[in-house]
């Protein structure tokens, strides 16, 4: 019994020894590797090992907490908060830019982000698809671009703002095309007309069809988002009333987005206004390669969340408030 007992604390102090030899060694690597800048060929050559066990090594090391990575930026909040909605909302990108106490300086930090990013994504001969909204003709008027891109920017609806709020959408497409030296084109004819037979006829127009077929070749698009409160932008254009939102929200709509109007879960609603409304349908804008979304503010989180959920954007630029409110938002939806 005593042989027994003795060989089996030779056998666990040498399996000790073995542990201890191993995180020697991983902690070697781990010095070679992060503080003395050697790269993992050198280290295996030096070492006597093949790089692949360097490397996995090394993914040992970060299992035993050897090597802890820590990034030490004024920006990491906001990249933390940039991750989390990503992973929850299974997005391409979210861009999250601080939130200011002057609103006006939230929408140049926007415009910064937004022209990064499209520099970042767009090419030569690439279209840009358009939509509406306050947000998005603010950032654009911000926008400021460090290169030229030959693009094309395409209008997804017609226009709004018949009482001079400044969102047409032909006005946004042409500022974004003449900070990038580009092209715009202009679709002529209301986003939101008297009926359904109206509509047609103007659908029907060649020039007209030619813009929305045109939806058919874009690449990105960026795209605003507007609740249906009493304040929404929707009704200061005076192309809706107090009465057709309490319409929509009786049928469950929570806003919209490229005047395509959807519920909390991002399911298209079925309206009338449908029937007469120009614009780019779901269908197309789901199948542009990037789709970008750009709102912040309290009452903007059900129709972001909307957007979000029904895969309509795969990018989102917003503010650290809204961020915060979608990812606890999420959080409660999922208990």
């Amino acid at each position: 019994m005593n042989i027994i007992a003795s060989n089996a604390q030779k056998c666990k102090f040498k399996n000790n020894m073995d542990k201890l030899e191993e995180k020697k060694l991983l902690s070697k690597i781990a010095r070679l590797y992060y503080q003395e800048d050697i790269n993992q060929q050198a280290i295996a050559d030096k070492l006597s090992i093949s790089r692949t066990k360097v490397s996995r090594y090394l993914t040992k090391a970060k299992k035993e907490k050897i090597i802890e990575v820590k990034i030490n930026s004024p920006w990491e909040k906001f990249e933390e908060l940039e991750n989390e909605i990503e992973r929850r909302f299974g997005i391409k990108e979210c861009l999250v830019v601080p939130t200011f106490s002057q609103i006006d300086e939230t929408f140049r930090q926007m415009s910064i982000s937004l022209g990064n990013l499209l520099e970042r994504i767009l090419r030569d001969g690439d279209n840009l698809g358009i939509g509406w909204g306050v947000t998005l003709k603010t950032v654009s008027d911000y926008l400021q671009t460090n290169k030229k891109i030959n693009i094309k920017v395409v209008p997804l609806l017609g226009g709004l703002g018949k009482v001079g709020t400044g969102v047409h959408t032909n006005s946004v497409a042409k500022t974004i095309a003449d900070k990038f030296g580009g092209v715009s084109y202009v679709i002529h004819s209301p986003a939101v007309l008297d009926s359904r037979e109206t509509k047609e006829i103007i659908t029907n127009d060649s020039n007209v069809r030619e813009i929305i077929e045109m939806s058919d070749g874009i690449d990105t698009a960026i795209l605003g988002m507007s609740d249906i409160g009493a304040d929404s932008t929707m009704i200061k254009t005076g192309n809706f009333k107090i009465q057709d939102f309490k319409y929509l929200e009786r049928l469950g709509a929570v806003g919209d987005i490229n005047l395509i109007f959807i519920n909390e879960s991002g399911d298209p609603v079925p309206t009338e206004i449908d029937e007469r409304i120009v614009r780019a349908p779901l269908d197309k804008i789901k199948k542009i390669n990037n789709v970008i979304g750009i709102a912040f503010g309290s009452k903007k989180i059900k129709i972001i969340t909307g957007a979000l959920k029904g895969k309509i954007i795969n990018i989102l630029i917003t503010d650290q408030e809204t961020a915060e409110k979608l990812i606890k938002e999420k959080k409660s939806n999922v208990k």
